[in-house]
């Protein structure tokens, strides 16, 4: 079910005989003084049926020109006006003489107080948190902050020396490292620390000496002590290279020098095997491997043949041993040798 309209919720509440006394008090001019109007008043007078529609109209036009009215029009009323019979001249006096809604002043903010600005703590914190995920790059930036703020602390330094080591600024944060220890001269960690990029700077035998110094301070330092015995032990392997190396090599000289295959360019004689009648009968043929040993003077004083056929190995022996090679040099001085010399048996 709907709700029932403005107007006929009002014309419940009021008589017809009230509607025509109603009609009577707006047709006399001599009650200027009277209140303004009220949205019933209007409605209950438009709704009456002791005058025509303009002419009630009329005397509620002139009415609330003088008296004004008792509420703020909306479209919603004037919808419901203009369906209870007011014409536009009615609607326009209405409006005209609509009450001005009240205007709520708007709240005044309260002013939010300023936070003091954030110490040195603040950004040492945040950047030690910057570092833990990575991000070297601001957490320098904010270590370089704090360390303004707090230019007596020797952790700051500390802190930003191992961030700009881990930028790779070794020369950078060996300075920050000077000056945690300029404060703090029994700090282990700052020496531990300056060591690192110390060596990362080439410069080891500093390093050794502030890992050293570190284990000292810290007794418990166990990172300390095993850099110490890192660098001591590279060093003492470098050490013994270098007198390995400053040693003259005696060298031993072998009972025979292999030469490896023998050839023409290596002969003063090379001589050719005879390929015998029964074995190119015989259509055999093929490579022949002979080893040799070659005296001081080049003459081959020893010949095997390792690979071949039968047939053709007594050929390649026999002229092995005819063959003579340069002799082979060990220090410029002449040496027995050893050699292979391959005889191709063609057909």
């Amino acid at each position: 079910m709907t709700s029932p309209t403005i107007s006929s919720r009002l014309s419940s509440r009021f008589g017809v005989a009230v509607i025509a006394m109603f009609i009577a008090f707006f047709a006399t001019s001599a009650v200027a003084q009277n209140p303004p109007l009220s949205l019933a008043d209007l409605l209950i007078a438009l709704r009456s049926k002791k005058a025509t529609l303009p002419e009630r109209n009329q005397i509620l036009t002139t009415a609330v020109t003088e008296r004004g009215v008792t509420f703020t029009t909306t479209p919603e009323i004037e919808k419901e006006l203009t369906a209870t019979g007011a014409d536009p001249a009615l609607v326009a006096a209405i409006r005209a003489k609509s009450t001005k809604p009240v205007v709520v002043p708007k709240p005044v903010a309260t002013p939010i107080p300023t936070p003091a600005p954030p110490d040195f703590s603040y950004f040492a914190r945040r950047a030690e948190a910057s570092a833990g995920k990575g991000e070297l790059d601001a957490a320098l930036t904010d270590f370089n902050k704090a360390v303004e703020m707090k230019t007596d602390d020797p952790t700051l330094y500390v802190s930003r020396g191992r961030t700009l080591y881990g930028l790779k600024s070794y020369d950078l944060s060996v300075k920050d490292f000077d000056k945690a220890i300029e404060l703090s001269p029994k700090t282990a960690v700052a020496f531990l620390n300056r060591g690192a990029s110390l060596e990362k700077l080439g410069e080891v035998q500093k390093a050794l000496a502030d890992y050293k110094k570190a284990a000292d301070l810290d007794t418990t330092n166990e990172t300390a002590k095993n850099e110490v015995k890192r660098i001591e032990d590279a060093l003492t392997k470098e050490a013994a290279a270098k007198a390995a190396a400053a040693k003259p090599v005696e060298v031993v000289k072998p009972e025979f020098l292999n030469l490896g295959n023998l050839s023409a360019s290596n002969a003063e004689r090379m001589v050719t095997p005879t390929y015998s009648a029964i074995a190119r009968q015989s259509r055999v043929g093929g490579k022949v491997t002979v080893d040799v040993e070659i005296d001081l003077e080049g003459n081959v004083v020893f010949a095997k043949a390792s690979s071949g056929h039968g047939m053709l190995r007594q050929a390649a022996e026999d002229a092995a041993k005819r063959s003579k090679f340069k002799p082979a040099l060990f220090n410029n001085q002449p040496i027995k040798a050893r050699g292979v010399i391959t005889y191709n048996f063609s057909l």
